[in-house]
């Protein structure tokens, strides 16, 4: 970092008030923190983040200076070299106004090596994370689960003492093997179908007797939740958009279930019970207009089934259900445990990397009949593409999903992307037909989006980065898209747009972020920590809301009221449709 850098880093950390998820500020003109082993180990834990030394948060970011400059590096790279496994920071000592200023670059920690910890505490009481400008101790769930994820994971392998193969559907076993014979190795049609449920980790062996694995129970028990009670799903559906506001009736939801069964149960039985409280929509194909279900069918099963295949079922998480939530603006999906192995949540659905914790399960559910002559899933990590194309062939807004450590959740908007008004919009542009992917891109960039290669296979489903680039390029040679840049920091924007729009979206794609300017006035109202928060929260560049509720570590409801209240002071304002689900909020 240079001395320009970091000029512009504390104009921006004195416009909004305050340090914030990637930046830490502290004094340290007697010697380093006692406590900065804390944010070191949060943002390993975390994204990352950097430390300014050097300059006082209570007194407008003043550069203040170290004393000693050489002795606190020192000290510095001693802390993080005390922790677990060690901290390679990057450290810099910049001269400012005559004072010495450190800035120190924690790299965040690979996923399979976390939690990073102080040695001396251990991992349960030397972990911390980020959460908006401070640190928080991970819970205990939280660093069991990364520990684990450090090592291959067989939970679903674990024996279940009390069950026999009597527990299991034996129909359904019969139709297991069937395909299992008819599909893979000759070897099965050689032996019994107790040593081919051996093979197959449907049965294990439990000291001398043979039980079902935890797997085999979840997927041919006749009620799983027999020994495992909580391993279930819950359904509740809500009249209004936020949980605990009541409905017109004074009712608090207008269905609570709990869902019991084997996994191809519980996933029918959820579909069956989300289409009793979903209504029908009108979406159109071709030239055609359809009645077709407010979500489609395709998307349920397939988010069901990754949020009971994929979530954690370690000792720690058998007492936690998937959730699944619905209210009238969205669908939300929620399993414990977060992602395992190299998969990001930026790559879902645009790569057909597959990791899962519980490979047995997935293998067997591969073989396992759901209905139409489908399995349960397909286990070629394509399940997240396929869910992308369904909502695109309904006209619908694209998923969101946040990963934490200790839970996963999907989220589906319930609102149609292309309709009428769009339609109509969309044909205005070219006679010459748009393919759907194209349609839903231009969509989306009319609400305020700004689309790159990425985000455009992320909202359509295109799991091909050529074909994405082939149909970019086409609507830039129809002139409906401007094309700002090349390779890595191309973005696309509407034709005409791309002055407006660039200006104020450039920085979240190219390394060089547009530095903000102004200040605010010394007679302004002060600001509330949640305010500040949201306004540290946007420094990098427009946000859609959840994404400030990720990084600020913020409920909806807190988010929207700290947003209103900022955008009533004239400091933030929407980019794009207030109504759509993809206007960003930015500092103005």
């Amino acid at each position: 970092m240079t001395e320009a850098d970091l000029q512009e880093l504390l104009a921006k950390l004195r416009r909004f008030g305050g340090d914030h998820f990637t930046c830490e500020v502290k004094r340290s003109q007697g010697g380093l923190p006692a406590s900065m082993w804390e944010t070191i180990s949060a943002f390993a834990n975390a994204q990352g983040g950097l430390v300014v030394l050097g300059v006082d948060e209570k007194s407008d970011f003043s550069v203040v200076g170290v004393h000693d400059p050489a002795r606190i590096e020192a000290n510095l790279a001693g802390v993080c070299g005390e922790m677990e496994p060690p901290v390679r920071a990057e450290m810099h000592t910049l001269e400012i106004e005559g004072k010495h200023v450190i800035t120190c670059y924690i790299p965040p920690t690979p996923k399979d090596q976390r939690p990073c910890h102080k040695k001396s505490l251990g991992p349960w009481g030397g972990s911390r994370v980020r959460v908006s400008d401070g640190d928080r101790k991970l819970t205990d769930y939280e660093v069991s689960l990364l520990l684990a994820n450090r090592n291959e994971q067989k939970h679903d392998l674990k024996p279940v003492p009390q069950a026999s193969l009597e527990d299991l559907d034996s129909e359904l076993i019969r139709s297991f093997l069937r395909r299992v014979r008819e599909t893979k190795s000759p070897i099965f049609s050689r032996i019994s179908d107790a040593a081919a449920l051996r093979m197959l980790n449907v049965l294990v062996n439990d000291d001398e007797n043979l039980v079902p694995s935890l797997a085999g129970l979840l997927v041919f028990g006749r009620y799983p939740q027999q020994f495992e009670p909580q391993l279930d799903i819950t359904f509740v559906a809500y009249p209004t958009p936020e949980a605990g506001v009541l409905g017109p009736s004074g009712e608090r939801f207008t269905e609570n279930r709990s869902i019991d069964g084997s996994i191809p149960e519980m996933v029918s039985e959820c579909i069956r019970i989300l289409k009793r409280n979903m209504r029908r929509r009108s979406i159109v194909t071709g030239l055609f207009r359809t009645d077709e279900w407010e979500y489609p069918e395709e998307v349920l099963r397939e988010a069901l089934v990754n949020a009971l295949v994929h979530r954690d079922y370690s000792e720690f998480a058998r007492g936690m259900q998937v959730q699944v939530e619905m209210y009238p603006d969205r669908l939300v999906i929620r399993n414990p445990g977060g992602l395992y192995g190299p998969v990001e949540v930026g790559s879902l659905g645009t790569e057909t990397i597959s990791s899962s914790r519980n490979k047995a399960l997935l293998k067997i559910l591969e073989d396992t009949p759901y209905s139409d002559n489908r399995m349960v899933c397909e286990n070629r990590g394509s399940g997240i593409a396929r869910m992308r194309i369904a909502l695109v062939d309904a006209g619908m807004e694209p998923p969101r999903f946040t990963d934490d450590i200790s839970s996963f959740t999907a989220e589906f908007p319930n609102h149609t992307l292309i309709d009428e008004d769009a339609l109509n919009w969309l044909s205005s542009l070219s006679s010459d037909p748009l393919s759907k992917p194209q349609m839903t891109a231009l969509v989306m960039m009319r609400n305020g989006e700004v689309m790159t290669n990425s985000s455009y296979r992320a909202a359509t489903g295109v799991q091909d980065s050529r074909a994405a680039s082939r149909d970019l390029k086409d609507l830039v040679d129809r002139g409906i898209v401007d094309q700002v840049g090349t390779r890595g920091s191309t973005i696309y924007t509407l034709s005409g747009q791309a002055e407006s729009q660039t200006a104020a979206l450039l920085d979240e794609f190219v390394t060089e972020a547009i530095p903000l300017t102004g200040d605010a006035t010394d007679d302004a109202e002060p600001l509330s920590d949640l305010q500040n928060a949201v306004l540290s929260a946007l420094e990098s560049g427009p946000l859609l809301r959840h994404e400030i509720e990720e990084r600020t570590g913020l409920d909806s409801g807190q988010v929207r009221g700290a947003l209103k209240a900022l955008r009533d002071k004239g400091r933030v304002e929407l980019v794009g449709k207030a109504r759509s689900k993809f206007a960003r909020w930015r500092a103005t």
